[in-house]
C-alpha cells in the first residue's frame, strides 16, 4: 500500500508539473502566433564583384536594421563586371533603394535615369566633394575618406614639440589650402603646404620634406595614387625622420607611422541610419563623412621614430576629445583657448 500511495503521488506531481508547463507555453505561442511580421525593405546592390569588405558592409547594414528599426533586408547582388544585364536588373524588381558600391558603381548609374534613391558608399574624397557641389536629385552619399579636421587633429594628439604640419597640394587640389590653414590655425599649429606635380615626378616632392614639416599628412589618394612614387616618398619621409599621417592601411604597410580610415562595419551602420531617415522624411545631410573613425599604427616605424608608447585607444580618445571641442566651438571658426 504505501508503495502505490507513493506511486501515485508521483504520477499526479507529474502531471501538475506538465499543466504547469502548458499554462506557461500557451501565452507565449499565441504571442508569437500574432507577433507581426518585420516590414521587408528591398535593396539591389551594385558593385563591380564581391568583396570581403562590401560583405562586412551589408552585413552591418541588414543588422543595423533589424535591430535598431526592426526592418528586414531583402537584397539582390549585382556586378557588373559579370552580369550584361545589371541595368535592366537594378529595378527589375521595384527595389526601395539602390546601393552603389565605389567610384565606378557611381559613374555607371549617374547618366541613368533611375525611379529609385540611390545611396553611394565606399566613394573617395574627389567624388564625393563633386557630388556636394553639384548635387543629383534622389543620389545620397557617404564617403570612405575621412574629413580633413580628424587628419589635424590626429597631428595635433601626438605632441609633437614645435609641430610643423605639411600636405601635398597639386594644382588641383588648391583649395585644401585654405581649410588646412584654417585648421592649423585653430589647433595652434604650424602648416605649410608641398606644392607638387605628381603628373611629372616625385623628385619635387622629396626634395621639400627635409624643409617643410614634421608631420606630414596624406588624407586622399587625390595627389600621390598608389605606386613607386608614393612608396618613394614614404622611404624619404623616414629618412628625414618625419612622421606620415595617411588615409589607408595600404599606405601604413607602405611606410606611414598612422593610419586613420573607416571601418566597412561603421560605414554600414551609418548608411542603415541614413536610409531609415531617408524614409521617414527626417533626413537632413543627404552627403555624409564618415561619423565613425578607426586608426592603427606601423609599430615599426613609430618604434624608429621614438613613439612607441603610442596606443590607439590613447590617441582615439584624444581625437573624439578634439573633435567635440571643435563642435562646440563652431566647427573650427574660433581659436582654441
Amino acid at each position: 500500500m504505501p508503495e502505490a500511495r507513493n506511486l501515485f503521488q508521483i504520477t499526479q506531481l507529474i502531471g501538475a508539473l506538465l499543466l504547469l508547463m502548458v499554462l506557461l507555453l500557451t501565452p507565449l505561442t499565441a504571442f508569437a502566433e500574432h507577433e507581426p511580421e518585420p516590414e521587408t525593405v528591398k535593396v539591389n546592390i551594385l558593385s563591380a564583384f564581391s568583396t570581403t569588405q562590401e560583405r562586412e558592409l551589408v552585413y552591418s547594414f541588414r543588422q543595423t536594421l533589424a535591430d535598431q528599426y526592426s526592418l528586414k533586408l531583402e537584397e539582390q547582388l549585382i556586378f557588373w563586371q559579370r552580369q550584361n544585364n545589371w541595368q535592366e536588373l537594378l529595378e527589375s524588381n521595384t527595389p526601395d533603394l539602390i546601393i552603389v558600391i565605389g567610384n565606378k558603381s557611381l559613374k555607371k548609374i549617374e547618366q541613368l535615369d533611375l525611379n529609385t534613391p540611390v545611396l553611394a558608399l565606399m566613394i573617395n574624397k574627389s567624388q564625393f566633394e563633386k557630388l556636394r557641389k553639384s548635387p543629383k536629385a534622389s543620389i545620397y552619399a557617404i564617403s570612405h575618406s575621412q574629413p580633413t579636421e580628424r587628419f589635424v587633429q590626429l597631428a595635433k594628439s601626438l605632441n609633437v614639440y614645435q609641430a610643423q604640419v605639411g600636405s601635398f597640394i597639386s594644382p588641383q587640389t588648391k583649395h585644401n589650402i585654405q581649410e588646412f590653414e584654417e585648421l592649423a590655425a585653430f589647433y595652434d599649429l604650424s602648416y605649410s603646404p608641398v606644392m607638387v606635380e605628381p603628373k611629372l615626378n616625385g623628385r619635387d616632392a622629396m626634395r621639400q620634406l627635409s624643409l617643410c614639416c614634421s608631420v606630414i599628412i596624406l588624407e586622399s589618394d587625390c595627389v600621390f595614387r598608389p605606386g613607386k612614387v608614393r612608396k618613394s616618398i614614404m622611404v624619404n619621409a623616414y629618412r628625414e625622420r618625419i612622421i606620415v599621417i595617411a588615409h589607408s592601411e595600404s599606405v601604413l604597410k607602405e611606410g606611414a607611422m598612422l593610419t586613420l580610415f573607416t571601418q566597412p562595419y561603421d560605414m554600414g551602420v551609418q548608411a542603415a541610419n541614413l536610409y531609415h531617415a531617408l524614409a521617414e522624411g527626417s533626413l537632413t545631410q543627404p552627403y555624409q563623412y564618415p561619423d565613425k573613425f578607426a586608426i592603427a599604427i606601423n609599430r615599426k616605424i613609430a618604434r624608429l621614430l621614438g613613439y612607441d608608447d603610442l596606443t590607439v585607444g590613447g590617441l582615439m580618445q584624444k581625437v573624439e576629445t578634439l573633435d567635440f571641442i571643435q563642435s562646440a566651438m563652431g566647427n573650427g571658426k574660433q581659436k582654441t583657448p
